[in-house]
């Protein structure tokens, strides 16, 4: 399986991995590096089953939209949405609704709808390509969960979920599956995928004075719809503590940097 990852803030060792981590997290929220964890311990287990023939996009970002599509998989035979995660307990699935086991051993709607969260990114990415007059053949956005300590009951789900003991079978249903891709399509959704643009129309269009983008209607409604669930990923006292860690540390480190590199002169 080729991996392509398109995030802006990409992983690096040493300081410039410490600014990209701070600069991803104030760009899009805590939850953005959980998510690029989570997406690598998917990409480790499909890469054991899934072939050269299908690839796997990281960070689709997608213009207009606040946030990036944590993952697009291509194979043969589809285009597919997935949202990794690895929150762990007792979960309930069912229709648009998504819940989880309280105290109380009672099920209850969570604050965070995931089902919801994974369906929008399926309609941006069904959206933007819609913009672009092309057509592929999708499926329903997939909920996949890394941790085997996350235990899901599902009754005819919006997206699929799948546990973590239902990963590889889920990779090999895709590897086995009867390609309808054309050689041409594949290449052409890859593109527009990994170089997210504005159509052409859209550009030509004179924008009303005040107005510098305008947005189009089939991603702006899920765009907004993303910024609500992004809002309610707001730092607690406890992350904002970490940050202000982290900023202290790179602060403590360039400091010594700085008085090494003056003894030496």
């Amino acid at each position: 399986m080729r991996t392509i990852d398109l995030s802006k803030f990409q992983t690096e060792s040493g300081i410039a991995g410490i600014f990209n981590i701070m600069q991803g997290v104030f760009s899009y929220g805590w939850y953005w590096q959980q998510s690029r964890k989570n997406q690598e311990e998917l990409v480790e287990i499909l890469d054991t089953v899934l072939g050269n023939d299908c690839v796997l996009l990281r960070d689709v970002n997608i213009p207009h939209v606040g946030r990036p599509i944590p993952v697009v998989l291509l194979t043969p035979a589809s285009l597919i949405v997935i949202n990794p995660k690895s929150q762990q307990g007792f979960f309930h699935a069912e229709g648009k609704r998504w819940e989880e086991l309280g105290r109380d051993d009672e099920y209850k709607l969570a604050i965070n709808n995931l089902i919801r969260e994974t369906w929008l990114y399926q309609k941006t990415i069904e959206g933007y390509l819609k913009q672009h007059n092309f057509s592929v053949p999708t499926e329903r956005g997939v909920m996949i969960f890394v941790s085997p300590e996350t235990h899901v009951e599902t009754v005819r789900p919006r997206v699929r979920v799948i546990q973590a003991d239902g990963v590889k079978n889920f990779a090999r249903e895709l590897a086995i599956s009867k390609p309808v891709f054309s050689d041409i399509d594949f290449r052409t959704a890859i593109n527009l995928l990994s170089n997210p643009r504005i159509p052409a129309k859209e550009k030509s269009k004179k924008a009303p004075r005040g107005i510098t983008s305008p947005v189009p209607d089939a991603v702006a409604k899920v765009d907004e719809s993303l910024g609500k669930v992004t809002n309610r990923i707001n730092f607690t006292r406890k992350e904002w503590t970490i940050v202000g860690v982290l900023v202290g540390l790179v602060i403590i480190v360039l400091i010594t940097l700085i008085t090494l590199v003056i003894i030496t002169l």
